[in-house]
């Protein structure tokens, strides 16, 4: 198995010896592309290794043209962070868990997403989000557990209530 840097730029993988010669064909790596295998070693090029020296002679495919984000796309995803709706929604559901009776669920639901924003932002740090998550996070448990508390002791008082009529 081995991990690859694409044309592209990011790194691929794992991904086994067919799968590697089938993205050859493909055009995602060349001879000089850099692979690894995966437990471990350095980077080297494709044609270092034996079992691809074949392909020695490939010439290196250009690296496809990517314009570089815009910086209004990133102002735009740090106030709305639309790459990370698990934060995004965590951020709704949390100011939304403030209402009665629906908080409870609300509440859980955007402390649960908020969790997973965090951990979809510590993986793709360029999504954004970790704002809207932790809100999520904090006002859905802190008003998760005011509900709760209030229909908790709804339901004591409503006992204590039945038992005192009898």
């Amino acid at each position: 198995m081995y991990k690859i840097i694409g044309n592209d730029g990011n790194e691929y993988g794992p991904i086994d010896a067919a799968g590697l010669r089938t993205w050859i064909s493909q055009g995602r790596v060349h001879s000089q592309s850099l692979v690894r295998a995966e437990d471990g070693g350095q980077w080297q090029p494709l044609q270092a290794y034996a079992e691809f020296a074949s392909l020695a002679g490939m010439p290196p495919v250009a690296a496809p043209n990517i314009p570089a984000r815009a910086k209004s796309d990133d102002t735009v995803a740090t106030i709305i962070p639309y790459r990370n709706p698990q934060a995004l929604i965590a951020y709704y559901l949390g100011i939304f868990s403030l209402f009665p009776m629906l908080g409870f669920f609300l509440g859980a639901a955007a402390f649960i997403l908020g969790i997973r924003g965090l951990m979809f932002v510590k993986r793709h740090p360029e999504a954004k989000g970790k704002v809207h998550a932790w809100i999520g996070i904090i006002c859905g448990g802190l008003f998760g557990v005011i509900w709760l508390l209030v229909i908790g002791l709804m339901i004591i008082g409503f006992v204590s209530a039945r038992h005192s009529t009898r």
